[in-house]
């Protein structure tokens, strides 16, 4: 492991007063802490920027997988191919400059993540006009993670962008999964169940929706007049949708609804079913799912800090269904609901989301609508 060994002795080299094995146990600690998303290379990477000593520039390193990616590198290069790209949105800083932001969703055969362009870079991805299909590499990131606590892949004034093949098609289905529910940018009419329902804090915020059809699971957010209009259809309506606009961030498609939108509560004689997968069809990217299985281990109640401060908890349970096993992370509210689940319980978990660990293992966490039940 010629990058371990690098790092490693130039930490050593640093820190004269740290020892070869004190080293190595704090790189088992690490990986410990990780429960098992870092691997030794992962570990050392973070030990290095911690104790000062910089990892070694990129362009002496190969472009890293997508599932090897975790927060805390300062200096990475990924290659992957354009799942979604947002607009560019300005916003106001602390200091009174505007600033710039684009997202672009990647993959490459081993998972996906969001890029955050900033300020001219944002600038000049927009130019490039860039289309799903497309095959980009982004180089000199940092990585953190964003609002949702979702590994983001950041580029800034000293990172680039390098277009290796454009798309031919225009075409994008928004979960990139044949349980794909709606289509980027297209505003035909569609027809859904409202699951849950959830007003934001703020005043101007927009009513969530955990949302079904029978083409998949979908968060819509309900803007202006239609923010309390879906509050008074109520939980398990079923509506139609005409003038929505769709959305991709952190890692999920939104379907928004907004003032000029029509929303026409529907007859409830037709309510599709919720499609429940098996542990063994799950795949990675920013399509929601449902499945249900037995819990066969459960992990404690933990309260961590983000990277931006915010501290919530986190649990572990790994479920089994007879097809496959998956470790599920239950977060915030639904961290809270373990202490009342049992190994040996049925569950029913509808709208998780799926990722691919450093190991190459999918596994899967809840999101804030996400509906856990015991079945």
């Amino acid at each position: 492991m010629p990058a371990f060994d690098d790092l490693l002795n130039q930490i050593l080299s640093c820190n004269p007063k740290i020892g070869r094995d004190e080293l190595l146990t704090m790189v088992e600690r690490k990986k410990e802490e990780s429960h098992g998303l870092l691997s030794d290379e992962g570990a050392i990477r973070l030990l290095a920027q911690q104790l000062s000593a910089s990892p070694p520039a990129s362009s002496d390193l190969k472009d890293q997988r997508i599932s090897s990616i975790h927060a805390g590198l300062n200096d990475s290069t990924i290659t992957g191919q354009v799942i979604s790209v947002s607009d560019v949105h300005e916003f106001q800083r602390s200091d009174g400059t505007v600033g710039k932001v684009l997202r672009m969703r990647v993959g490459d055969p081993s998972g996906q993540i969001t890029g955050v362009f900033w300020d001219s870079l944002a600038d000049t991805v927009a130019r490039e006009a860039l289309t799903p299909g497309s095959q980009v590499r982004l180089l000199h990131g940092y990585t953190k993670f964003g609002r949702a606590g979702e590994v983001e892949f950041h580029l800034g004034s000293r990172a680039n962008l390098q277009i290796l093949r454009r798309a031919q098609s225009q075409g994008f289905a928004a979960s990139g999964v044949s349980s794909a529910a709606v289509k980027v940018g297209v505003s035909d009419l569609l027809r859904i169940r409202l699951l849950k329902l959830q007003k934001s804090q703020s005043d101007q915020g927009p009513t969530w929706a955990l949302c079904a059809n029978e083409a998949g699971l979908m968060i819509a957010k309900f803007w202006d007049n239609q923010a309390q209009s879906v509050l008074e259809l109520g939980e398990g309506s079923l509506v139609a949708i005409e003038n929505h606009w769709v959305t991709e961030r952190n890692g999920l498609v939104y379907v928004n609804v907004g003032s000029k939108a029509s929303v026409k509560k529907e007859s409830t004689d037709f309510v599709p079913d919720i499609p429940i997968a098996t542990i063994e069809s799950l795949r990675p990217g920013p399509a929601l799912w449902s499945i249900k299985g037995k819990i066969v281990e459960r992990g404690d109640v933990r309260e961590i800090e983000t990277k931006e401060g915010r501290r919530t908890r986190v649990s572990n349970i790994q479920l089994e269904d007879g097809t496959g096993r998956v470790r599920v992370s239950l977060w915030d509210t639904h961290a809270q609901k373990t202490e009342s689940l049992r190994t040996g319980d049925n569950v029913r978990l509808v709208g998780i989301k799926v990722r691919e660990n450093m190991n190459g293992e999918k596994e899967a966490s809840t999101v804030f609508l996400t509906q856990l039940e015991k079945s």
